[in-house]
């Protein structure tokens, strides 16, 4: 493939002679969901030069690529990349041209509209108009979007849709599979989880309400055999030999910013590899702005590495600080998943269809917690003080926590946000299963370098369930599924749990098992979702923020981010949508001069 990309016009190449030492208005660090994103609408306009440089390969042609019904099979192989953290569990990320986008779910899902106005509420007053809200992002959201309505037969099998809600001409294209599974499973966790907490089933969760049990969408094109619609094949591979003022430079890491000399604290260069770490090092010239949209984990290291954190930090390191901002690569927020199965009875029949599973919960805290919320949500909101004091070392200060967690708690309190996402996913950890995880943690943590080398794993310390509610939420959570799993109609289905089935006693006792058992089993067994956010969070530097609510780099004259890393807080939701969103919304910022 190599040989091919190197002769061929297009404009994607593994060759670096073709860009090296030549300059471009906009050099974009990362080829992932919001880096493409970004990178198509500034090529729109052919007097702007873009390159993408990415680590991955273009690996379009694979079937772990484009089949999302061979999600599973990406996990065992070298599409993905896997940081270690703290907790001894990887958090994972996609190594290959899209990044996330070419290898994931492909669930399409939005959070609640209050969600997206709270970030406003964390910027300056003078920010506060730059239209940092659901009202504004949700347009940016469909404009990304390629929506195709449900047809009868799958409207059938439980699609349903809001219109209103769905871009039409994007180039994201949205809908629901073609074989949505046929048989009772999906409809019958649906009843059931109502039946169970009285939550409400709603015909589409992507219009700023998800509070709700519904059957979601993915980002697949029906018009191409349902296959992955990520962001390469959405932006870059429909335009690549139209636009050669673009360029996306594969197999090749930047390792470092290079500053100008003059204290302007301007990037007048980057320095890149191959991201083998074989040959030498090369650098491109950078003439109007460098983006980064590295994620979440490679966006802060490649900050400090470059000079900008902590400067005591990267004293130890033999790192010359440049920008004094040591909240870079604080603030990280990852949700803890547990898996729970179990098998049907003997010669039943699930149906058919191949899915993709489509069937997601979205409980507030009153509907998971019933007659124990009210004493939690009491918790939460005397608890703030304690929480910011035991995770300060992952923020500012305990001040500038309290602060954000203060937003937190009231969108979980008052606002009901949902705080657990309930995943029905046939196949796995049995042939009946069901993903849950803490969508709102209030633990923190961090991704910090441990040497100026760009080859070197930042240290990821995720101190999941440090503040003990996030475990009494995910305890709570699985505790409900055992439940589900006796509850009509979705007990016709099962005839024994068996994840964790006897590793937690006490299935078949009216109370589900002690809490002591449930929060040992999920201490042990839980994994990240790899939903990273908050390290170079948008939000006012006395709270903490690396980035200005225009994602410009705080003191830095051409710097901006665009990836999780500057999501503030987590949202209840799937981040795809939201990410093409904020990718988009800056897009436009700086094609009209912000």
């Amino acid at each position: 493939m190599t040989s091919n990309l190197q002769n061929s016009p297009k404009v994607v190449t593994s060759d670096p002679s073709r860009v090296s030492e030549k300059t471009f208005d906009y050099v974009v660090v990362g080829g992932g969901l919001t880096g493409i994103t970004v990178a198509a609408r500034l090529a729109e306009n052919q007097s702007n030069t873009v390159l993408v440089i990415e680590a991955g390969r273009d690996d379009r042609s694979k079937p772990l690529v484009t089949d999302v019904h061979q999600y599973g099979g990406v996990f065992g192989s070298d599409l993905i990349r896997k940081y270690p953290t703290s907790d001894g569990k990887d958090i994972t990320a996609g190594w290959t041209l899209g990044g996330g986008s070419s290898i994931n779910g492909t669930t399409w899902t939005r959070g609640q509209a209050a969600q997206y106005d709270a970030w406003s509420a964390l910027l300056t007053p003078a920010e506060a108009n730059l239209g940092w809200n659901w009202s504004n992002l949700f347009g940016y959201m469909k404009k990304a979007e390629g929506w195709s309505p449900p047809n009868e037969q799958q409207r059938s099998r439980g699609a349903d849709q809001v219109e209103s809600y769905h871009g039409l001409s994007g180039p994201v294209q949205v809908t629901f599979p073609n074989e949505m599974y046929d048989g009772p499973h999906q409809k019958h966790f649906v009843q059931s989880i109502q039946n169970l907490t009285r939550i409400r089933k709603l015909p589409d969760v992507n219009g700023g309400d998800a509070n709700c049990v519904s059957f979601t969408p993915n980002n697949i094109n029906w018009r191409d055999q349902g296959h992955r619609s990520s962001a390469p094949e959405a932006y870059l591979f429909p335009v690549e030999t139209a636009r050669p003022n673009w360029t996306t430079l594969v197999e090749h890491q930047v390792g470092i910013l290079l500053w100008a000399t003059d204290g302007s604290k301007r990037v007048v260069a980057v320095q890149f590899k191959r991201a083998n770490n074989s040959g030498q090092e090369f650098r491109v010239n950078v003439r109007k702005e460098v983006i980064l949209a590295a994620g979440a984990i490679g966006t802060p290291a490649l900050l400090q590495r470059s000079g900008v954190g902590d400067p005591n930090h990267l004293h130890s390191l033999g790192i010359t600080p440049v920008i004094n901002l040591p909240t870079v690569g604080k603030n990280l927020q990852e949700q803890p998943m547990s898996m729970l199965g179990a098998n049907p009875p003997k010669n039943s029949n699930l149906g058919g269809g191949t899915g993709p599973n489509g069937a997601i919960a979205f409980p507030n805290l009153y509907e998971l917690l019933g007659s124990q919320a009210n004493a939690t949500a009491t918790t939460i909101q005397q608890s703030l003080d304690a929480w910011a004091n035991t995770m300060k070392d992952n923020a500012l200060s305990k001040d500038a926590l309290k602060t954000i967690y203060q937003t937190q708690a009231d969108l979980i309190v008052r606002g009901r946000a949902p705080v657990v996402e309930m995943f029905y996913n046939t196949g796995w950890p049995n042939a009946i299963g069901v993903y849950v995880w803490t969508l709102l943690p209030f633990s923190r943590g961090t991704v910090q370098i441990t040497s100026s080398r760009m080859f070197d794993m930042p240290r990821i310390t995720l101190n999941t369930f440090r503040v003990d509610t996030d475990l009494t939420i995910q305890t709570a959570s699985c505790k409900l599924i055992r439940k589900l799993f006796r509850t009509q109609p979705f007990s016709d289905l099962v005839g024994e749990e068996a994840t964790p089935g006897n590793k937690v006693a006490g299935q078949y006792e009216p109370n589900g098992g002690s809490d002591s058992d449930w929060r040992g089993w999920i201490s042990k067994e839980h994994v990240p979702v790899s939903h990273p956010v908050g390290t170079c969070a948008m939000m006012r530097r006395d709270l903490g923020g690396v980035v200005d609510g225009r994602l410009k780099l705080y003191d830095a004259q051409n710097v901006r981010i665009v990836d999780a890393s500057v999501l503030p807080l987590q949202i209840s939701a799937h981040l795809s949508s939201t990410l093409y969103g904020v990718a988009e919304k800056v897009a436009d910022m700086i094609k009209n001069g912000m």
